[in-house]
């Protein structure tokens, strides 16, 4: 049975992973006891052990706040997912399944036609920022799905607790027009799409390149995007609007139902789609 003081941590915590609890959003003792259901005392000691975890500040005479996620750190988990993804794509290419290149490919069609609905879409606003919504859907199942094909369920620890995949898939959503343009999401699909074609190859080689060339491209984006909002922020207005909690709370059952279900077992496929692997 978990003390009160536990019940408060993990509540904060997971309010923070899912982006419930943004960065700068103050942490009030008394409102956070009141959605709990429990008294002040073990929220305030459940936020002094963030604050000592480097999960708030504490500011005087304004109380605590959750703490904006630094630069480095950024930096630092998307290093940590590339080498476990990287890890995962070749060992996914060596152990998957008919079931599961089925399910990767179910994935990819996807992304493909969000990708053809984005470029009709382009001057509403409204139906992209719901396209947009379900790219991202898409892409988080791809990546687990690999990740479940792996069949490393540290690996897919390491992920889950880290909270690398909600930070990266669940908040933000209106970035600058020239990444939500259709050669965007034209060589966000291809890098999909290669990653798949090597993995249906069962060629480990060839998919860790390919999970390579779509990580090194991700850093490039997540931290352009970083620096676009820390500079559109600078006015004082909101830099972006978030996802509604909905779909972060979708981004999290995605990745729960990832840590609880083992690989697919092996029957039969059909391989339907045809795709070619480009270079980059």
């Amino acid at each position: 049975m978990p003390t009160l003081k536990q019940r408060a941590y993990a509540y904060i915590r997971s309010a923070m992973s899912t982006g419930a609890l943004a960065a700068g959003d103050r942490l009030s003792p008394a409102a956070l006891a009141k959605e709990i259901g429990i008294s002040h005392i073990p929220v305030r000691e459940a936020i002094s052990q963030l604050h000592s975890e480097g999960l708030a500040e504490q500011c005087p005479r304004r109380g605590a706040f959750v703490r904006q996620l630094r630069r480095q750190e950024l930096v630092d988990l998307i290093e940590l997912r590339k080498v476990l993804e990287c890890r995962a794509a070749a060992q996914a290419a060596q152990r998957i399944t008919d079931v599961g290149l089925d399910e990767l490919e179910k994935h990819v069609r996807e992304l493909r036609r969000l990708q053809d609905r984005l470029r009709a879409a382009a001057a509403k606003d409204e139906q992209r920022f719901l396209l947009l919504r379900d790219w991202v859907f898409a892409d988080l199942a791809f990546h687990m799905a690999l990740l479940r094909a792996a069949g490393n369920q540290c690996v897919i620890k390491v992920l889950g607790e880290a909270n690398v995949m909600t930070r990266m898939f669940g908040h933000r959503t209106d970035v600058p027009a020239a990444w939500s343009d259709p050669r965007y999401t034209g060589s966000n699909y291809a890098v999909h799409r290669n990653i798949f074609v090597a993995v249906r190859r069962h060629d480990p080689k060839a998919a860790r390149r390919a999970m390579a060339v779509h990580m090194n491209r991700a850093r490039k984006n997540i931290l352009q995007r970083f620096d676009w909002l820390r500079q559109e922020g600078g006015n004082g207005e909101p830099a972006a609007r978030d996802f509604p909690e909905s779909v972060r709370r979708e981004v999290r059952e995605i990745e729960r139902r990832t840590i609880q279900t083992p690989p697919p077992s092996e029957v039969g496929s059909v391989w339907g789609l045809e795709l070619e692997a480009e270079s980059e």
